[in-house]
């Protein structure tokens, strides 16, 4: 069997009343799939399958944008807020505030002790922030399963999932107004328009212009996994059913690289740059331990005609875990995980109304929020869809489904601001399916 379609994504924000969207078209693969059943040669009560098959788990591809034209929130109030907190230089992360004094957005004032920006923080400037994804995540299954009596089922799955995934966010600030003017009169005189307290001024540089801070981050591996099931089959009309997914293992190679350029009035073609890692790209391998899950299900078949199905899965994502090629180097973040994320429950429930040939279909998905709550949390994702199928007097068969998600996410600009952007994420899916019985 192979399935595959098209899926379209929009993903709107709202940042302080700031409101844009971004759509976006893809093809999607779905899966691909072969099974080969036989029954025992020991037990002629009993029957074996063997199956093979890729599934795409997720489709990384989305882009979304964040403006706002008289902003007063620099992210060169973040900086120096964590490098007034830090203090000292060598203790300062080189991929953001060491960045920040680098490039010249920050400076030292030794009289008063503390750091300070060249960025007028009481002025407002014009702010944009672009971040786009891309990748997939697809998962090869070796599954065996057994049947007995047509009553009892069991069986398992070897899962291999392969993740590539990349992150460029490019955030930008100008001083569109022109309001940061810096002007020398004589000797190391001058005079500002700065509002914000400026201790002194270089005579290269004068004022403020913009800003430009990238960050890539990609990061390709592979994973290990568990699962287990089984079903039974209470009467003709009854199906009861449990399963288990072991935490999947992946063993990752991150690749970043991170960009900052500052422009100031004296001469707005020669930026202040600071890279890192210098000379290129930097490189890490870690392994992520996600949580397990385990659920139960059942299905009500109505004289052959109608089917009800329903699955109730719980997923603790305290449970997920980071490891680096030291000890103690995500001890800080796996403390946050532990103290953050919740238990969660996913629900999912379908319906097929057989008019032989043709199959009607509905289905519902609820995902919960990995920070708890059920239904209350803007983490949640909701996922509706319509299908139809088609049975041929041959072995061929043929499905169609249509399916749309909606989700709300908080993005959160900075880490010292409580400043967030509300993102709504819209996708809709239209997949076909095409197989084969031999």
């Amino acid at each position: 069997m192979y399935s595959g379609g098209l899926k379209f994504n929009t993903i709107s924000s709202d940042f302080l009343g700031s409101k844009n969207s971004s759509p976006s078209a893809d093809f999607a693969f779905s899966n691909f799939g072969i099974a080969f059943s036989y029954a025992s040669e020991k037990d002629k009560t009993k029957r074996n399958t063997f199956a093979f098959s890729n599934n795409q788990l997720q489709n990384f591809d989305g882009s979304f944008l964040i403006t706002e034209s008289n902003s007063y929130h620099s992210m060169a109030r973040d900086m120096m807020n964590i490098a007034n907190e830090v203090k000292v230089l060598g203790q300062m992360n080189p991929t953001y505030e060491l960045m920040g004094y680098n490039s010249y957005v920050l400076d030292y004032d030794s009289a008063s002790g503390k750091y300070f920006s060249f960025v007028d923080l009481n002025r407002s400037l014009s702010l944009k922030r672009s971040v786009t994804t891309t990748g997939r995540m697809n998962e090869l299954n070796i599954s065996f399963a057994q049947s007995a009596d047509d009553k009892y089922y069991i069986g398992g799955s070897l899962g291999i999932p392969r993740l590539n995934f990349e992150s460029t966010t490019i955030h930008s600030e100008t001083d569109s107004n022109d309001s940061m003017r810096v002007g020398l009169t004589s000797g190391s005189s001058y005079t500002t328009t700065y509002n914000s307290y400026l201790p002194f001024i270089y005579t290269d540089m004068l004022g403020f212009n913009s800003l430009k801070y990238d960050e890539v981050f990609s990061t390709k591996g592979y994973g290990l996994n568990l699962k287990l099931g089984a079903v039974v089959r209470i009467n003709q009309s009854f199906r009861v059913g449990a399963y288990f997914h072991s935490p999947t293992i992946f063993y990752l190679c991150d690749n970043f690289y991170y960009r900052m350029e500052a422009r100031f009035d004296a001469n707005t073609t020669k930026p202040m740059e600071a890279q890192y890692p210098d000379g290129g790209g930097g490189i890490y391998e870690n392994r992520i331990t996600t949580p397990l899950r385990f659920g139960i299900n059942g299905a009500y078949i109505y004289q052959k005609t109608a089917a009800f199905a329903l699955d109730i899965e719980q997923i603790n994502y305290g449970m997920a875990s980071l490891n680096g090629e030291t000890a103690d180097v995500f001890s800080g973040v796996n403390a946050v995980i532990k103290d953050k994320y919740k238990s969660a429950t996913n629900i999912r429930a379908g319906v097929e109304y057989n008019l032989s040939p043709i199959l009607l279909r509905a289905g519902y998905n609820y995902y919960g929020s990995p920070f708890g709550g059920f239904f209350s949390g803007p983490f949640d994702r909701q996922t509706v869809s319509f299908g139809a199928g088609y049975r041929t007097k041959g072995s061929l068969f043929f499905d169609m489904a249509w399916a749309r998600t909606l989700s709300k996410e908080k993005y959160f600009m900075y880490s010292t601001v409580p400043l967030k952007s509300d993102l709504k994420f819209v996708s809709s899916s239209l997949i076909l399916s095409v197989g084969l019985k031999f």
